[in-house]
């Protein structure tokens, strides 16, 4: 069979975290990968536009799409093309906000919504397409029936061994590679080792997705796909890969010991680094240049806020060691739309004493699916999933919202170059580096650019997911 598979684009301003990052659409490589032997594509609508080009030319019978919370409408869209294009082309539609609120593609375009972790599933779906097969007996799957009414069936057991993952269809998306990267390092490869999370942030969807359960690949696998790499520099894209430290020591040590000469960046929390020390060191020496640390707040108060179970000193200490070792640290901030100016400066002033050259500020958003959502679901001011975006406040502001974004805005304005200069006698930067990084921070502090886009001062059309036929 012909497999289709879609990432959709959603990109609709010139601000976002794209400018900082794009990864490969690792998704949808590990759930090809475990659709068999099958004529596979990849479409990243992200690089490629030219959907209806796909299906002229490879005239697929099955489409298969993702989407977060902010791709809602894009993947709707794709799937609508695919049916208008052949009305016998079967869709799918995966991914954590379709598993996490799946009435939103009740839809005529929609054949199949695939809940929780493909490999668990997509191999029974796609044999049983295959063969006319009926669908009620494949665990976790919502399919719409011939009334074009959606039932879902039985939760399956969430038992996935990592270490059977076959390895990801990176060669599906190889004629892109050169657009795939991870601040400064491009092109890059992506790499998931783990999933889930054991903390609970409220603003989180990840712990919700995998219900609470983490797994990890055993360190030779995650060496072995190490070893089918041939670029330089690898993100590791699990959402703490400190975890474990017996692990991740064995890994470094196994690294070593195969004589790999490679570069590394990693998401990791700031106790996972203060815990074990010893073990950014070992990762320090074998290649590891960049470290996207979830510092989220600035004072104990507002880490107990969002449930992030760290504190101050804590932080403080993480980013202390990442500096000792000559780890670049990206840190990850939340701003609140109920602050007032003077919290603004003091994130400010934590960045440039803490001399964090990278940063990465978002707006707690209630993201559909998590704690946060269920908590302030009746604040919220939109419908519209492409405001849910991390950078646009979705509930509503104490200051004039024109003065909050241009306080939001202005974290991203740069008071000093003497970090970068210094980032760049140490070779961890290049000028050119320096150039780009600067471009970046341009775009992002014209506080113009976020209104189009605010649910309540923005001008362009919203949209709103409606569903179809309720599932019983």
């Amino acid at each position: 069979m012909r497999i289709l598979l879609v990432q959709p684009e959603c990109q609709s301003s010139l601000i976002g975290f794209r400018l900082a990052a794009m990864p490969e659409p690792l998704a949808l490589e590990m759930v090809a990968a475990s659709a068999g032997d099958h004529d596979l594509r990849i479409l990243d609508m992200r690089v490629e536009d030219d959907l209806i080009g796909a299906l002229e030319q490879f005239k697929p019978d099955i489409v298969v799409v993702t989407a977060l919370t902010t791709e809602v409408y894009a993947a709707q869209d794709v799937m609508r093309a695919a049916k208008k294009f052949s009305s016998e082309i079967f869709t799918v539609i995966g991914g954590i906000h379709a598993s996490l609120l799946p009435e939103d593609f009740y839809l005529p375009c929609v054949d199949v919504i695939a809940a929780g972790e493909a490999e668990l599933n997509f191999p029974q779906l796609i044999d049983a397409i295959e063969k006319h097969k009926p669908l009620k007996d494949i665990p976790d799957l919502i399919w719409a029936d011939n009334d074009g009414h959606f039932v879902r069936n039985a939760e399956g057991p969430m038992k996935l061994d990592m270490d059977a993952l076959p390895m990801p269809r990176r060669d599906l998306i190889e004629h892109n590679r050169q657009e795939y990267f991870w601040l400064f390092s491009k092109p890059d490869i992506a790499m998931a080792t783990g999933r889930g999370c054991p903390f609970r942030c409220n603003f989180c969807s990840v712990w919700q997705f995998y219900k609470g359960l983490t797994r990890q690949m055993s360190a030779k696998r995650v060496v072995d796909e190490i070893k089918t790499v041939d670029l330089q520099h690898i993100t590791f894209m699990d959402d703490n890969f400190l975890m474990n430290y017996k692990r991740e020591t064995a890994i470094a040590e196994m690294i070593v010991a195969e004589g790999i000469q490679k570069s590394y960046s990693m998401e990791c929390r700031t106790d996972s680094v203060v815990r074990h020390p010893d073990l950014v060191k070992k990762w320090a020496d074998i290649g590891l240049s960049s470290v996207l640390l979830g510092l989220e707040a600035v004072s104990d108060e507002g880490l107990k806020g969002i449930n992030k179970g760290t504190d101050m000193r804590t932080n403080d200490e993480a980013v202390r060691i990442m500096h000792d070792n000559g780890v670049i640290v990206w840190g990850a901030f939340i701003t609140d739309p109920q602050w007032e100016t003077d919290d603004f400066q003091r994130l400010r002033d934590y960045v440039d004493r803490m001399k964090i050259t990278q940063t990465q500020f978002t707006v707690l958003t209630p993201l559909p699916g998590t704690e946060l959502y269920r908590q302030r679901k009746d604040e919220l001011l939109t419908d519209d999933y492409t405001c849910f975006d991390a950078l646009h406040a979705v509930t509503p502001t104490k200051l004039p919202r024109e003065e909050f974004y241009k306080l939001y805005a202005g974290l991203y304005r740069q008071t000093s170059l003497t970090p970068y200069y210094d980032l760049v006698r140490a070779g961890k930067m290049t000028v050119e580096d320096c150039k780009r990084g600067n471009e970046m921070l341009e775009i992002m502090s014209q506080w113009e650019l976020y209104l189009d886009q605010d649910p309540i001062l923005g001008n362009r059309q919203k949209r709103q997911a409606v569903p179809a036929n309720p599932a019983p």
